[in-house]
């Protein structure tokens, strides 16, 4: 198999994303709107203006996440046509990025609305009475919730720099930080799970960060499978607070997280390799980490205390994957994007300060037909390689 055929559980949500490409309309618009700055420590996205600025920021330098209030939700409803609709989430698209490879994954699924549940995949859902799929653990009155994305591609002749997308979410199960109680029955055992992946932090309101103790709580009873967490932008100081009792607690085993998060969470000087290195190795000294794992566009890497080869491993398959994702879907393209490697020539592995440091060059597709979801598959099948 591609990957190991071990019993995984990614979470923690499950949404709708609603996407829109950036044409002409779009660019005029955020052109011409007034733009205002979020103000440091903002975490929710209050006005139209600051909604401009952020899109402005993500065509000229990557796109990113920001949490919105319902008033600009509604708004950016009325304004633009979101006409695709996908189901999302980190945990979905970890899950989904699995199961395209093979595997039967546990998905949490803490709101199960039918349009949902009728459109997964068949993955696992837990349910008070077993595990099920998801055509069979419908709750009607559950609501459902979903993020709005914008999508664009590099054109410099219209400011737009980059490839990316940037992310505006409104999602009360999110903020409130409400989870799926029956899959953390199973997610959280070794008895079921072998390896658990998730990402949740950034989304949570920090009114609601405490939310994370928890989570800390539940896998410290000493029955835990093997734990990776992924970061996130969104509410950094709820993303802190989980740092802090995740490290504290050690309670996890592997965390993972981009470029950007890397400076935002690590105090990486800039994105370049030197300083995402140096700042992650000491990240994972000062938390007494035995594993992280940073992803970008153009190179990915490992800063770890496990066997080189399995780590370069974990690297190679999850950009193949990300690469396969991008072209329009894993399984169809898998084939396609391992020939297009040349992961395995150019990676590059260090040893120094008791760690290993372990760098894989990424592929750069030049015509992708998605953007969203590619670091949630990535994560996944990294993960699931370097800890199975």
């Amino acid at each position: 198999m591609f990957v190991p055929d071990v019993n995984v559980a990614t979470g923690f949500y499950t949404n709708w994303d609603s996407f829109v490409k950036v044409d002409e309309k779009i660019l005029g618009w955020v052109k011409n709107q007034p733009k205002t700055p979020p103000k440091p420590g903002v975490v929710l996205l209050e006005s139209m203006e600051e909604v401009a600025y952020t899109l402005d920021e993500a065509f000229r330098k990557g796109g990113r996440e920001f949490l919105i209030s319902k008033k600009v939700y509604d708004k950016l409803n009325s304004i633009f046509s979101f006409s695709e609709r996908r189901i999302g989430g980190n945990g979905f698209n970890m899950g989904k990025a699995l199961h395209e490879l093979g595997l039967t994954p546990l998905v949490s699924f803490p709101c199960r609305p039918l349009k949902i549940m009728i459109n997964s995949p068949r993955v696992k859902v837990a349910c008070k009475d077993g595990l099920k799929l998801p055509n069979q653990a419908i709750r009607i009155e559950d609501p459902e919730y979903d993020h709005l994305i914008f999508e664009f591609k590099e054109n410099p002749k219209k400011g737009v720099y980059i490839s990316g997308r940037h992310i505006l979410s409104w999602d009360l199960m999110s903020f409130y930080g409400k989870f799926d109680e029956e899959f953390f029955d199973y997610a959280f055992n070794k008895k079921y799970t072998d390896i658990l992946i998730f990402a949740y932090a950034h989304l949570l309101l920090p009114v609601y960060k405490e939310k994370t103790k928890e989570i800390a709580d539940r896998l410290e009873e000493g029955r835990r499978p093997k734990v990776h967490f992924e970061f996130g932008q969104g509410s950094m100081e709820s993303l802190k607070y989980a740092i802090k009792i995740f490290s504290d607690k050690q309670c996890t085993d592997s965390w993972g997280l981009n470029e950007k998060e890397c400076v935002q969470y690590f105090g990486a000087e800039s994105e370049n390799l030197e300083d995402l290195k140096n700042s992650t190795l000491e990240a994972a000294k000062k938390y007494g980490l035995d594993r992280i794992c940073v992803h970008t566009s153009k190179f990915v890497f490992s800063i770890s205390k496990i066997e080189p080869k399995k780590e370069i491993e974990a690297l190679v398959k999850g950009c193949i994957v990300a690469t396969s994702a991008s072209m329009g879907g894993i399984s169809e393209n898998l084939e396609k994007a391992q020939k297009l490697s040349t992961y395995n020539i150019q990676s590059k592995i260090e040893r120094f300060e008791g760690y290993n440091f372990c760098l894989v060059p990424a592929y750069k597709n030049p015509n992708p037909k998605i953007l969203t979801g590619l670091g949630d598959s990535f994560a996944a099948i990294q993960a699931l390689i370097a800890l199975a």
